[in-house]
């Protein structure tokens, strides 16, 4: 699925710097949506969101609503393989939507799973594709 939705029409429209911070600030209000947290509360870039209360339920209902308003398809564990709104955002920018970010300036790194081996994330990734297909 890829389709021009209001999202990719205005992240298209804004200049290539002011990208990363238009999507972080769409994503972050999609969470806080979920969440049921006021406007006016901050949401941690580097918390998971699963420690402020989502649900796995949550997470399907995020999910589809981020593909909505993307207008892209996106893995069934991809929430749980990023946890944190900074870990999504990144990964958002870099291996959803690279034609709108390719051009503009390099975004900072998402911390990476200090201590988790990568064959413990494929076997959590293998089986949350099998729960939420």
């Amino acid at each position: 699925m890829t389709s021009r939705t209001p999202w990719i029409q205005e992240l298209s429209d804004t200049p290539p710097s002011e990208r990363r911070a238009l999507l972080e600030s769409l994503v972050v209000a999609e969470f806080k949506r979920e969440l049921m947290m006021d406007e006016t509360e901050e949401m941690p870039l580097g918390v998971s969101y699963f420690e402020l209360g989502l649900t796995s339920l949550g997470a399907v209902d995020t999910r589809r609503r981020l593909e909505g308003e993307l207008g892209r398809t996106l893995d069934a564990a991809f929430l749980f393989n990023h946890p944190t709104v900074g870990d999504l955002v990144a990964f958002l920018t870099a291996e959803v939507l690279p034609d709108l970010f390719s051009a503009g300036p390099p975004t900072p790194e998402a911390p990476q799973d200090a201590g988790v081996p990568t064959s413990a994330k494929h076997l959590v990734n293998d089986i949350l594709k099998e729960l939420y297909q």
